[in-house]
């Protein structure tokens, strides 16, 4: 926005922090000084941080809360004046405890949708979700609302059986459910625990297939059922990943869902993998994500229709890649520009093993670690031990992922961009079709987490 929408008025941030000072340094940190906005920083030369900050306003806040966890007069007088809600706030861990999931995905919309209902100029409110919200539906995918009440399970159920009836998700039962567990267990450990596990049933239950998945379909149903009149753009990105061209190419923040898996597997550690090859890999570059927000906020804050609309930034229907074609990407670079060990030796690799059945996978794992390492006592096969369940467990973790049987389709972001002149379609790019999947993996993207994750280094041995 900064960049190329340089007249914007005012953007209000909401950070997490303990008060004034602390969110400023977060500002600071996280976005002035980010390598992200040194194309910013090369328009502007010395007036860059003058422009920056009076621009940019840092609020104390949290979205969990009532007022979003401002003080009463700051939420006031961001009300007053506020057009535009842009709602990127959420929790990403796929196994996350139930309670925490809930908290983050659900109770924050909630009190979302409670602050902008106080904001009289609002024409606009964006919220980032998932493609993966579609849960365990399979085949072609359309960009369709949640519904309260509606799960996955009771969708497929009807479709083969019409007169089989399976119970409606209640949002109030799950919230009330969670809330007397908490009650009733004093044990933090024991209660900890029942969390983690309770998040992974209620969600297989209901037909997604994680916590993460669940509780953001959840978030999704409690903005419409709370939308009255005002516009929503739901945007559901599928697997984000570094930039393909704006403000540069190859830049990511975080050690992001995919990423792992081709880091290790280029550091020789994770050589086979547990998934189907011909599973088709979405992903999105995030500043594909941004374009996506950019043009839905022209179109439809323009129209002000108080309606709610699905934007799938996706990439499985116009231009798919399988598994097996991103690890043959990884391979061929990995093979010419090889990772170094501890020693400074170059670490050779193999084309990528896929297996259908986790016993196969594990027993592979074990069978080549104690190949490659000579076992002289208990301790080295502990390690060897705690390696083979790491895997595993970061497997069961994918597993949705790498036998994903969806495809997205994204008729509405096909016609966003035909609603785009030629000038807008050039500025900001969301056509994924075009994308060479080789030449963004092997010359963009691994480069770009080597140098903005690990800053060059190699990545670190489990």
């Amino acid at each position: 926005m900064l960049r190329t929408t340089p007249k914007i008025n005012k953007i209000y941030l909401l950070i997490r922090s303990k008060d004034k000072e602390a969110a400023f340094d977060r500002l600071t940190s996280e976005i002035i000084e980010s390598k992200l906005f040194k194309c910013l920083k090369e328009m502007h030369g010395e007036s860059y941080e003058l422009f920056i900050k009076s621009k940019l306003v840092p609020i104390v806040g949290n979205i969990h809360e009532p007022n979003l966890g401002m003080d009463s007069i700051t939420a006031h007088q961001i009300a007053q004046e506020i057009d535009l809600i842009v709602d990127s706030a959420a929790n990403t861990t796929f196994d996350l405890r139930y309670d925490l999931a809930l908290e983050a995905n659900v109770n924050g919309p909630y009190q979302l949708m409670l602050f902008a209902k106080k904001c009289k100029n609002l024409k606009l409110l964006i919220h980032y979700s998932s493609a993966y919200v579609n849960g365990e539906r399979e085949g072609l995918i359309y960009e369709k609302p949640f519904t309260m009440g509606e799960s996955i399970t009771k969708e497929k159920v009807t479709s083969h059986s019409p007169s089989t009836k399976f119970p409606s998700l209640n949002v109030a039962n799950e919230l009330d459910f969670v809330s007397m567990l908490n009650n009733a267990i004093e044990n933090n450990d024991t209660f900890n625990k029942i969390m983690k596990d309770l998040g992974s049933e209620r969600a297989k239950l209901y037909g997604w297939q994680d916590t993460y998945s669940f509780t953001k379909a959840i978030g999704e149903m409690v903005i419409d059922n709370m939308r009255e009149d005002i516009p929503i753009v739901i945007i559901r990105p599928s697997v984000i990943t570094s930039t393909y061209e704006e403000p540069f190419p190859g830049w990511i923040q975080g050690f992001r869902v995919i990423d792992p898996l081709l880091i290790f597997y280029g550091k020789g550690e994770y050589t086979c993998c547990f998934g189907d090859p011909s599973s088709l890999v979405d992903v999105v570059p995030v500043d594909v994500v941004v374009n996506t927000t950019m043009a839905a906020i022209v179109k439809h804050g323009h129209l002000q229709i108080p309606e709610l609309n699905v934007y799938h930034a996706t990439s499985s229907y116009m231009n798919p890649l399988s598994l097996s074609q991103l690890f043959n990407y990884c391979f061929e670079f990995f093979s010419s520009s090889p990772s170094v060990n501890s020693k400074g030796d170059q670490i050779k690799i193999k084309k990528m093993i896929f297996f259908d059945n986790m016993s196969d996978f594990t027993n592979y794992i074990l069978e080549k670690l104690l190949k490659e390492q000579e076992v002289h006592d208990l301790k080295m096969q502990m390690r060897i031990k705690r390696k083979v369940e790491y895997f595993e467990n970061f497997s069961k973790i994918y597993e949705s992922y790498t036998f994903y049987k969806g495809r997205f389709h994204n008729g509405n972001m096909r016609k966003l961009m035909e609603d785009m002149s030629e000038e807008e379609k050039k500025n900001f790019n969301i056509d994924e079709s075009k994308i060479n999947w080789r030449d963004y993996f092997a010359g963009v993207h691994i480069l770009g987490v080597k140098e903005h994750v690990f800053n060059g280094r190699s990545a670190v041995h489990r």
